[in-house]
C-alpha cells in the first residue's frame, strides 16, 4: 500500500504542476517515512500512523490524509477540501477519482512499470531505479 500512496502523490504532483517531462523521485527511510522530490525542488513528504492513516505534506505547506478502509478502498483529503478515492481490482488495476470527475487510471506490467493515463490524455510512467527509489516522468 506505501507504494500506492508514494505513487499517487508522484501522479498528483506530475497533473498539478502540467510538466510531464519532469522526473519526481521517492524514497522510503527505514521507518516508513516517504520523501518525493522532483526537479524543480519541491519535496512532499509523507508517513503513516499505527492505524494506517497516511499524511502527506508538500515544501507549499499543503496537507493531504488518506485512509484505507476494510475493502482496501483509499480516499484522501487534502487541506483545500479536495477528494480523491482510489480502488484496485482484481487484475491489479487502480482507478483514481476525484471530488472535480477527473479519472486515473494505472496498470503495472510484469517488469513492475507502472502507467498511469488520466481523463486529459496525459500518461505518467514509473519504474523502480537501481537505488530501489521510484522514479515517474
Amino acid at each position: 500500500m506505501k507504494l500506492f500512496h508514494s505513487i499517487f502523490v508522484l501522479v498528483v504532483m506530475a497533473i498539478c504542476s502540467n510538466v510531464m517531462s519532469q522526473q519526481t523521485r521517492c524514497s522510503t527511510d527505514s521507518l516508513g517515512n516517504t520523501t518525493c522530490r522532483d526537479n524543480n525542488g519541491n519535496t512532499t513528504r509523507g508517513s503513516t500512523d499505527s492505524l494506517g492513516n497516511t499524511t502527506w505534506r508538500d515544501s507549499n505547506g499543503n496537507t493531504t490524509r488518506s485512509s484505507t478502509d476494510s475493502l482496501g478502498n483509499t480516499t484522501w483529503r487534502d487541506s483545500n477540501g479536495n477528494t480523491t478515492r482510489g480502488s484496485t481490482d482484481s487484475l491489479g488495476n487502480t482507478t483514481l477519482r476525484d471530488s472535480n470527475g477527473n479519472t486515473t487510471r494505472g496498470s503495472t506490467d510484469a517488469l513492475g512499470n507502472t502507467t498511469w493515463r488520466d481523463s486529459d490524455g496525459n500518461t505518467t510512467r514509473c519504474h523502480k531505479d537501481y537505488l530501489g527509489n521510484t522514479v515517474c516522468q
